[in-house]
């Protein structure tokens, strides 16, 4: 009895000894990391987003959308400048062809100064708005709308994106445009 018994137990020991290896080789190649899903937008931002929509039914609203998704060298066979890889929009309001109107980022002092250059360079207009002064849909929609005047304006002056210089290009400060009166908030363009 002694001979069946230790076949089956050298074999069941020999199994045990193989997973024990698999399992602690598994362990090295899989990082030990506790990860938790947790939400895409802050409160600030899901209220913007909700007006961004609710104010713009014809247009597409994107969130969190990187760079690299919308921008890309002028010329063929150069390299993504390395700033690309790091830079987020905090929303992009797209037309119906999701061609890009703008970008809206919300708060201030927030990104780099390369973040706006690169915008700038791009002829993208750059909208930011305040946590604690957010526009409603119909600021939204008239904002939106003079983009879309602009651009128009500029493609029929023959020039088929404002550059930098332009109105829609350069940054106005949001807090001198409130200086001059009137009820409407300014977004930051």
């Amino acid at each position: 009895m002694d001979t069946v018994y230790t076949p089956a137990a050298v074999t069941a020991l020999l199994l045990l000894l193989a997973f024990f290896v698999w399992t602690a080789r598994r362990r090295r190649r899989t990082p030990r990391i506790s990860v938790r899903p947790r939400e895409v937008l802050t409160a600030a931002q899901q209220r913007l987003y909700r007006t961004l929509c609710a104010g713009l039914p014809n247009h597409y609203v994107l969130a969190q959308v990187p760079f690299a998704a919308f921008l890309e060298p002028r010329g063929q066979g150069q390299q993504p400048p390395v700033p690309l890889s790091g830079q987020w929009a905090d929303f992009l309001i797209c037309d119906q062809a999701f061609r890009v109107i703008a970008v809206v980022e919300l708060g201030a002092g927030q990104r780099s100064a390369q973040h706006d250059e690169l915008l700038r360079d791009a002829a993208l207009p750059l909208i930011r708005w305040q946590d604690n002064a957010l526009p409603d849909a119909s600021e939204v929609r008239e904002t939106v709308r003079d983009l879309e005047s602009l651009r128009t304006l500029g493609e029929q002056v023959g020039d088929p994106e404002p550059g930098p210089g332009s109105a829609a290009a350069d940054p106005m400060d949001a807090d001198d445009a409130a200086a001059g009166g009137g009820r409407r908030r300014e977004p930051h363009l």
